[in-house]
């Protein structure tokens, strides 16, 4: 279901308010309008909520539209305001502002409907890219894994495992098509990796969450892929459970 959005409308005039208030429920895309006739009526509003978007009268007594922006923090700007007014006068002196529209009164539905389609597609693309530097952020601060093996020591980094097998005392590291045996029992592994995105599946497996792409509790089986490659991993059926997150 998509998200609604929330709204202010800052307008001292009260016929504009509610032709806009109305507008607005029309679309059925808000779950929240307040109204404020003045600038101060707006930060007294602003302390109780955080709309997504503000329709923002310019001309009005005492403070203006501009100096009401002036004041707003930072998250608020270029993103959030449309500035509303029948002066297009003012036209260029928004644009300047950054703000994200400039709509003229009377309102008009199709413009109002341009420009919310329009601020829905961008809030989608800020989502997006603000998931994938979080994600960014959070591989930049995955360091890589020291483990021992036979042959001298391994530097890996966790995001490369599919899986860890226990073997005994040892550990099988699965990184896809290479499996490494590690000279310690997979607790100590278990130790090395970061506590999420890694799930402990019985005494015998560790596997990423993030490969993970089926799970066969008939065959009692994970299919685990990485760059094009599976691998299926057999689990005891006592331990399906582990696995009841996903």
């Amino acid at each position: 279901m998509e998200q609604k959005l929330s709204s202010l409308i800052i307008d001292d005039e009260e016929n504009a308010r509610i032709l806009l208030n109305k507008l607005l429920e029309e679309t059925l895309l808000f779950n929240e309008i307040r109204l404020a006739q003045s600038v101060d009526a707006a930060y007294s509003e602003l302390n109780r909520f955080e709309p997504d978007i503000i329709f923002l009268d310019i001309k009005m007594p005492g403070k203006d539209g501009f100096a009401f922006i002036q004041d707003l923090p930072q998250r608020y700007m270029m993103q959030k305001i449309v500035f509303v007014t029948a002066y297009d006068q003012y036209a260029i002196k928004a644009i300047k502002n950054q703000a994200f529209d400039y709509l003229l009164k009377p309102v008009n539905r199709k413009e109002l409907k341009q420009c919310l389609t329009r601020f829905i597609e961008r809030k989608s693309k800020d989502v997006d890219t603000e998931r994938h530097l979080k994600i960014n952020e959070s591989h930049e601060r995955i360091t890589r894994i020291r483990v021992n093996t036979r042959n001298g020591t391994l530097f890996i980094n966790p995001t490369d495992i599919l899986f860890c097998k226990a073997e005994g005392n040892y550990t099988t590291v699965c990184t896809g098509k290479k499996h490494h045996l590690c000279s310690m029992n997979l607790g100590k592994v278990a130790e090395l990796l970061p506590k999420n995105g890694f799930i402990r599946v019985g005494r015998s497996y560790i596997v990423n969450f993030e490969y993970i792409t089926m799970l066969d509790r008939k065959e009692c089986t994970i299919i685990l892929m990485r760059d094009g490659e599976s691998v299926t991993v057999k689990i005891p059926r006592q331990h399906l459970k582990d696995l009841d997150i996903m």
